[in-house]
This record gives C-alpha cells, sequence and structure tokens, in this order.
C-alpha cells in the first residue's frame, strides 16, 4: 500500500481548517417569503379590500367609472385620475355633495389642485432648506410604521378606536384641512402628538371626503399595522352598505382597447399597408424574362425596310429612291445626260440597258397612287436598267461607246 506524500497531507489539512473556519462563521436561519398572487389577488388591488368588507357585512365590486351608485354607498379611490377629463370629475362631485361617502388615498393622480379646492383638504410638505447645515448629513432611519391617534374634530373627543398604526406612509407631507366654499369643516382625523395629519375627513355638500396620506387598502399592504382597521373608520361602515372600489391601476393599453374594439379594422389596413410596400418596393428581377437577342440577315434587313416603306408611304419614297439612284447611274455613264430633257434622257437609258422605253417612261413618271403590283414592276425595271448603266461603259447620249 502507497503511503500518501506529505504535500497531500498537507493540502488536506488546509481545506480541514478552512472548511472549519467557515462553518463557524456562518449562520443558517429560515426567512419566510410572501407566495405569489394569483389569480384575481394579482390583478384587482382591492381583492383583500373587498373580502374584508363582505366578511363585515357590506357588499363590494370593482369599477373603473362611478355610473349609477346611491348616494348612501361608499366609494374607495386608489391610483385614480381625479382631473383626466371634467365630466368624470363633475359626476363623482355632484355624487359627494348628495350624499356619499368617498376615501380617496395617496396614489390619487392629480394634474392640478382641482382636488384640494373642491375637497377643502391640501397635502403640504417641508421644503428644504439649501441653508441649512443638516441638509446634507445622512439622512436617519425611519421607522415604516407609526401610531396615530384618532379624533372626531365635531365633538372634539378622541375617537373610541384611540390609535391606528400606519405602515409605509409619506413621511415628509401631511394634510392642511382648508375652508371649503360651502362652508364644511373638519370632522375626524389621524394626528401624532405634533398634530400632523396623516387622515382626515372633512364635509362636502351632504356627504363626506376622507384622505389618507398612504396607500393601506391595496393588495398585501390591507394586512400591515392596522390596516384592515383603518378601512373601517375611514369608510365610517355600517352593515348593509355599498362599498364601491375603483381604481385604474390595471387598465388596458391604447393598442390593446383598439385592438379589442377595432380588431378586424386593423387587419384589414395592414393588409393595405402590405400589400402597398410590396406594390412600391425594390423587385429582384425584371417584371418579364428578357428577349433574346438573334442577329437578322441582311435581306430580312432590307426585306423589312422595303415593306416598311411600302406600308407607310405606298411606296413613293422607295420607287423615288430607284429613280434617283438610276440617274446617279446614268448620269456616270452617259455624257451629257443632266443637260437632256427628260424624253431623251429615257430614250438614251433605254437604248443602253436594252429595255423598254414605254415602260422605262411609265417607272419614270412621278405621279403618285400606284398599285402594288405596278410598284413591284417598276422597282424591278429601274433596278435592271441601273444594274446595267453600272456594269457598262461610258456612252454618249446618241448611244455611242466613247
Amino acid at each position: 500500500m502507497r503511503r500518501p506524500s506529505l504535500p497531500a497531507v498537507v493540502v488536506v489539512i488546509v481545506l480541514a481548517l478552512l472548511v472549519t473556519w467557515v462553518a463557524s462563521k456562518t449562520e443558517w436561519g429560515e426567512v419566510k417569503l410572501p407566495t405569489p398572487l394569483r389569480g384575481e389577488a394579482a390583478t384587482n388591488p382591492f381583492y383583500a379590500a373587498q373580502r374584508l368588507v363582505e366578511t363585515l357585512g357590506a357588499t363590494s365590486e370593482l369599477r373603473q367609472v362611478l355610473g349609477p351608485t346611491s348616494s348612501s354607498a361608499v366609494v374607495v379611490l386608489s391610483t385614480w385620475a381625479w382631473d383626466i377629463t371634467d365630466a368624470r370629475r363633475a359626476e363623482l362631485e355632484k355624487w359627494v355633495e348628495g350624499g356619499g361617502r368617498l376615501v380617496v388615498d395617496a396614489a390619487l393622480i392629480t394634474g392640478s389642485d382641482a382636488f384640494e379646492r373642491w375637497s377643502g383638504i391640501a397635502r403640504e410638505r417641508e421644503e428644504p432648506d439649501p441653508d441649512d447645515e443638516d441638509l446634507f448629513r445622512p439622512p436617519e432611519v425611519v421607522e415604516p410604521c407609526a401610531e396615530f391617534t384618532a379624533v372626531r374634530y365635531d365633538t372634539g373627543e378622541v375617537d373610541e378606536r384611540g390609535d391606528y398604526e400606519i405602515c409605509d406612509y409619506d413621511h415628509a407631507s401631511w394634510l392642511v384641512p382648508t375652508s371649503s366654499d360651502d362652508g364644511g369643516g373638519l370632522l375626524w382625523g389621524l394626528g401624532d402628538d405634533e398634530t400632523y395629519l396623516q387622515a382626515a375627513r372633512v364635509s362636502v355638500g351632504e356627504g363626506t371626503v376622507t384622505v389618507v396620506n398612504a396607500v393601506p387598502f391595496v393588495y398585501r399592504e390591507l394586512f400591515d399595522g392596522d390596516h384592515g382597521e383603518l378601512l373601517f373608520a375611514t369608510a365610517d361602515l355600517r352593515a348593509g352598505d355599498h362599498v364601491v372600489f375603483m381604481s385604474e391601476a390595471d387598465v388596458p393599453s391604447l393598442l390593446e382597447l383598439v385592438w379589442r374594439h377595432g380588431a378586424p379594422g386593423i387587419v384589414v389596413l395592414a393588409v393595405f399597408v402590405a400589400l402597398g410596400l410590396w406594390r412600391g418596393a425594390m423587385r429582384f428581377g425584371p417584371l418579364a424574362p428578357p428577349v433574346e437577342r438573334v442577329r437578322r440577315s441582311l435581306a430580312e434587313q432590307i426585306l423589312g425596310t422595303g415593306r416598311f416603306a411600302v406600308r407607310v408611304g405606298n411606296g413613293d419614297a422607295l420607287l423615288a429612291a430607284a429613280r434617283r439612284a438610276l440617274h446617279e447611274a446614268a448620269a456616270r455613264r452617259i455624257v451629257g445626260y443632266e443637260r437632256l430633257a427628260s424624253a431623251e434622257q429615257i430614250d438614251a437609258v433605254a437604248r443602253l440597258a436594252a429595255v423598254n422605253a414605254v415602260e422605262l417612261g411609265a417607272a419614270m413618271d412621278t405621279s403618285p397612287n400606284q398599285r402594288s403590283l405596278e410598284l413591284r414592276g417598276k422597282l424591278a425595271l429601274l433596278e435592271s436598267a441601273r444594274r446595267q448603266l453600272v456594269s457598262g461603259s461610258q456612252w454618249s447620249k446618241h448611244g455611242k461607246r466613247i
């Protein structure tokens, strides 16, 4: 049996010491992680809140618009655009002024101070002083939850429930009630020792508006602190009430709405666009196969040119070219040809070329509108006479060889 070497023993001892040191410095513990939400609980932010109010003897529903709602009902808003349109804002304001109970959290989306002017509840925030030396110091660790005392300002007494623990509220801001146009005032609120309100209820017309400076009623936030009891207190919930939860957190996008309500039109438009792009796109080849290039023979070229001349000008141009060629050949072969009269020219050419003078005179006649058969005969006679002149010697005007 082979004994282990000294380096191997040293490596094993070092590894054993390292494992022992890591184990002594390591602490094992259990961490509980929440189970991911599934089904309606993952899409409905008020799922837990609805189950709670129904357990307390009320009824509930989730909406995105107010619609027909009883003036004795309760509306809870979260992640809802207040002044996106004047029509639905006016509808909600009219419903509250008619006796409705409205509960709003800090997730209310406002683009102006329209809600603060109407409700009489403003949110104030302490602006940092740039000259403050503490501004650049590390921020202190703030507890996520704090207790606030409930007070009924209409009677000046502390609420029976006493203190409510609110978590994840806005530590840098607080609520301030302002005078409303109809003379309503602060009815109920949650404040700390410095009278900074984190929840406030005011009267607006015949109804009430309650604002919470946190988002305590959605998803799992309802189970933090005393948020469940806070929902009961802010809604002033009674047995038999109907609670309408409204949120735009899961509103479909514009493209989804367009597809949902106009899918056939979008498909037709896409087909037309695709066809237009295809029609105007660059092609990879010609529209038709290229024609094979073939060389034409000289005889075909002459025959085609002649047919074209006969078809277009009834052969007049072709016949005139033949006469001109005959005159040029006769002028080279017959001395004094240009000074002869037309009849003498015809006779001289007829004697020299051995052709009929009468037929040659008819061929030399420039009168138009000859028939196709006459045209062929005239052309043949003129060409035969020209060839005889070209092949012969030079002659005098009297037909004698010079």
